[in-house]
């Protein structure tokens, strides 16, 4: 049974279906019929209410989550997001954003072995290609569920005195810097948009239709040389990138520039 009355329908009719099913659902959503945190019906229960395809009703989750106003978990459901609960993960202030309790993250070190560096790698981190490196995946939740999965790879001589208890924690580089003594001054991010793969899915409890937000993070310490290479895979239905850029002037040769 169609939930639109044939008048609304009547006017709608330039809208997509999907799109009408995303407007009725948010709709609902505002008004409080759904609680927050609470489980939408299935796919298959709003298809008939609606009477549209499943795939029209999938398209109109998809959208939602985009949205952060729902978030789906892959092989459970689609769920009501608390308001305000898009996380907004600071770049440049990761770490103390976590310290001061802005964030809440929980962090689950699931890989700590050592890996050869392929030729890419070892570019980045100025090391012989073929050369072990440390090799580090980690689970950050925030508030109870998924937000990213991240893998840094290190160089030996660097990695030297990382615990697994470091490795887990949410201000890892805080404590490596403390550790190892060195100061790390300067990040090149590389970001992009990627689609995620199976093992991403399961691990953030996603559709495979949900982006991800990617950065890249080259750090180099106070000396010039590159420490750590960080690969952040964030949710795109929960996450945004925020941070801090530090204008500067350089001398070329067409005189002073700032940038």
């Amino acid at each position: 049974m169609r939930i639109l009355s044939r008048d609304r329908a009547t006017n709608m009719t330039q809208t997509p279906l999907y799109h009408q099913v995303y407007n009725e659902l948010k709709e609902r959503i505002e008004a409080g019929r759904y609680d927050p945190r609470a489980a939408l019906p299935s796919e298959a229960k709003l298809g008939d209410e609606f009477g549209v395809s499943s795939i029209t009703v999938r398209r109109a989750l998809r959208e939602l989550a985009l949205d952060g106003i729902v978030e789906r978990r892959q092989g459970i459901g689609s769920f009501v997001v608390e308001p305000g609960r898009t996380v907004v993960v600071g770049m440049s202030s990761f770490t103390s954003d976590v310290a001061s309790g802005r964030l809440r993250i929980v962090r689950t070190l699931l890989a700590d072995e050592s890996v050869p560096a392929v030729a890419e790698m070892a570019e980045k981190l100025e090391v012989q290609a073929g050369s072990m490196l440390r090799h580090l995946v980690r689970l950050d939740c925030e508030g109870g569920a998924p937000l990213s999965v991240d893998e840094v790879l290190i160089p030996p001589a660097l990695a030297q005195g990382i615990t697994p208890r470091m490795a887990a924690s949410p201000v890892f580089l805080h404590l490596w810097q403390k550790q190892s003594g060195r100061h790390l001054v300067r990040t090149h991010y590389d970001i992009r948009v990627e689609t995620a793969s199976e093992d991403d899915r399961r691990l953030l409890q996603i559709d495979g239709d949900v982006p991800l937000l990617v950065t890249g993070e080259l750090i180099h310490t106070a000396e010039g040389r590159p420490a750590l290479w960080i690969v952040t895979r964030y949710r795109g239905d929960r996450s945004r990138l925020a941070g801090t850029v530090t204008l500067v002037q350089r001398q070329t040769r067409r005189g002073t520039v700032g940038e």
